[in-house]
């Protein structure tokens, strides 16, 4: 009985002792510490958000800048005020584009092409204030041909505003063109008065010059 009873116990060492040897070795492991993030509240932004934002606002603030027609500071305002209290001369004209239509200003300020020739709106008195810098005044609606920073024409009865001074150039074909002396894209005097084929105004913002609606003929009378 007690030899069977050690045989048990010497059985059960042997069993224990090997699997402690075969068990890995057990390591500490160190509790890994969590980095915090700042809380981001509703009025804090980080400093890429900031740049990005300010980024893009350059860039659209930029593309809309050189899309917008400007305003020509070729002279100032007092300056242009100045040579434009009174014209030096005066001709009394028919202004004929070469699409075919006279240029007209109507009592309700619209402005468009008309083949009526005999028409009292097709009249114009051209106002001179210096080398090539006119005016065009409509003595039966007593209005003034005026461009507006949008490209588009529109007969007004006030002459104190610098949308009604036009710069006149002779071209090589013995035409004339008239440019807005104030409103330009990308180069002083490139938005152009130019009637369409169909009598309506050509926006000043798509025309430049050669265009056939850019080409006027002044039948002075």
């Amino acid at each position: 009985m007690n030899y069977m009873y050690l045989l048990y116990v010497h059985l059960l060492l042997s069993y224990f002792t090997e699997i402690h040897s075969s068990a890995k070795p057990y390591k500490e492991t160190k509790p890994q510490k969590k980095e915090l993030k700042p809380l981001k509240g509703p009025h804090s932004t980080s400093r890429n958000d900031e740049d990005n934002t300010q980024n893009r606002f350059l860039r659209t603030f930029l593309l809309n800048r050189q899309k917008r027609p400007r305003s020509s500071t070729e002279n100032s305002f007092r300056r242009v005020r100045k040579i434009t209290k009174r014209p030096t001369t005066t001709t009394n004209c028919k202004i004929f584009c070469r699409s075919g239509y006279h240029l007209q200003i109507l009592p309700s300020g619209v402005v468009r092409g008309t083949v009526d020739q005999d028409s009292e709106y097709v009249l114009f008195e051209m106002q001179s204030f210096g080398p090539s810098l006119v005016r065009l005044m409509s003595p039966a609606t007593g209005r003034y041909l005026t461009m507006k920073r949008d490209g588009t024409l529109r007969g007004l009865r006030s002459q104190t505003t610098r949308d009604s001074l036009f710069k006149e150039t002779h071209e090589e074909n013995a035409f004339h063109s008239y440019a807005s002396y104030r409103y330009y894209r990308k180069q002083p005097h490139d938005m152009l008065v130019g009637i369409k084929r169909n009598g309506q105004i050509k926006r000043a913002t798509k025309t430049f010059h050669g265009q056939t609606a850019t080409q006027f003929l002044v039948i002075k009378f």
